[in-house]
């Protein structure tokens, strides 16, 4: 089954923003278990070794104020690439983006806290210390919502690198997690094992769910239920590629295009829509330069680890009037090249289109032979 990288073939100037998202997300990640890990030591009256107890709270506050920064980051390159389209209100508002509603939510619902816990840090001095500390315990919600989201959203479940970070953040908090509740002098015995219980059972129960969701193949179709860009329906994707559907008495009554087109350039526009079913569906349209010449290239398949894994495909050369003189298929998509093959009245066409999109529009070269 051919795979298109839908920011290295098509959408290629988006490539930055996708990785600056992906590589934010898991460095705010790795900061937030830092952060809490200290929060942990600080408040149990233990700090890392070599380092004075007057730094512990100033470190912690200062890593707080980091992680804020790349999750900033993280949450603006996500609302700036076109691709994934969260939208601003989506970033305050759960289950509001188009994009893995689900996944993307959780991860909304823990920056919300988020915002709740550093606001009340900042105005500390106003809040009873017992009503504070409460509030402070939010961030183990956090981390679980935030772990959820990560691996039901992010590309990179499958990265060894990225598995063993989870790991280990796991690993680390709930270690230093359980170290606090056994070691706190003011709490009772039953609140004791509901902390214990908690920290044992959620890492076993994230496991499970990780092992048959996240790993699973299919994960990203499902996970991307609800996802279009361009909200539509089936009924309305199909009437919006009517030009491109094929008629065997059209083809065989309107006048052959002249060929070959020999390292013609191209311009035109690129639409993304998503099919009830949970199939993406990219068209492009575009009119080959001092020339009547018309290409259409259709793209169906689903979204796994930021590329579209095809599962059907359609190409046409025309005009705009008579678009599907020679229609077929495409047989190869490498980087931004798209090789297509199709058949008409001449016979047999070989086609090589490179493209380039700018927002919804995409320029490029085509030959073909």
């Amino acid at each position: 089954m051919t795979s298109v990288n839908l920011f290295a073939a098509v959408v290629s100037n988006t490539k930055f923003l996708w990785y600056i998202s992906r590589a934010t997300g898991v460095i705010a990640l790795v900061l937030l278990g830092i952060v809490l890990t200290l929060g942990i030591l600080t408040a149990s009256k233990s700090t890392p070794l070599g380092v004075g107890k007057f730094i512990g709270p100033d470190l912690h506050r200062r890593l707080s104020i980091s992680t804020l920064v790349f999750l900033v980051a993280h949450i603006v390159s996500a609302i700036l690439d076109p691709f994934v389209s969260v939208g601003l209100g989506a970033t305050l508002i759960p289950f509001e983006a188009k994009y893995r509603p689900l996944w993307v939510g959780l991860g909304t619902v823990s920056f919300d806290l988020l915002l709740i816990i550093v606001a009340t840090s900042v105005v500390r001095h106003k809040f009873n210390h017992g009503i504070w500390k409460k509030i402070h315990y939010l961030s183990w919600v956090v981390v679980s919502l935030v772990l959820f989201h990560a691996l039901g959203t992010g590309s990179d479940t499958h990265i060894k690198l990225v598995e063993g970070i989870y790991v280990l953040f796991v690993l680390v908090l709930g270690g230093a997690g359980l170290y606090r509740a056994y070691s706190e002098y003011g709490l009772a015995k039953s609140q004791r094992v509901i902390a214990g219980a908690s920290l044992v059972l959620l890492p076993i129960v994230l496991l499970g769910w990780t092992v048959n969701g996240p790993l699973k193949a299919g994960w990203a179709k499902s996970s991307a239920k609800g996802y279009s860009i361009f909200p539509t329906t089936t009924s309305a994707v199909a009437a919006g590629l009517t030009s491109g559907s094929s008629n065997s008495n059209q083809v065989a009554s309107v006048p052959a295009i002249e060929l070959p087109i020999t390292n013609g350039s191209i311009s035109g526009t690129m639409t993304q829509t998503q099919t009830s079913s949970g199939v993406v569906v990219l068209v492009l349209r575009g009119s080959v330069a001092n020339s009547v010449d018309y290409v259409e290239v259709q793209l169906n398949g689903v979204v796994q680890e930021g590329a579209l894994s095809l599962e059907s495909s359609t190409a046409f050369l025309g005009t705009k009037s008579s678009p599907n003189i020679y229609t077929g298929t495409v047989t190869q998509a490498n980087g931004s090249s798209l090789a297509l093959s199709l058949n008409g009245p001449k016979g047999s066409v070989s086609a090589n289109l490179n493209v380039s999109l700018s927002g919804s529009s995409f320029s490029g070269t085509i030959s073909a032979s």
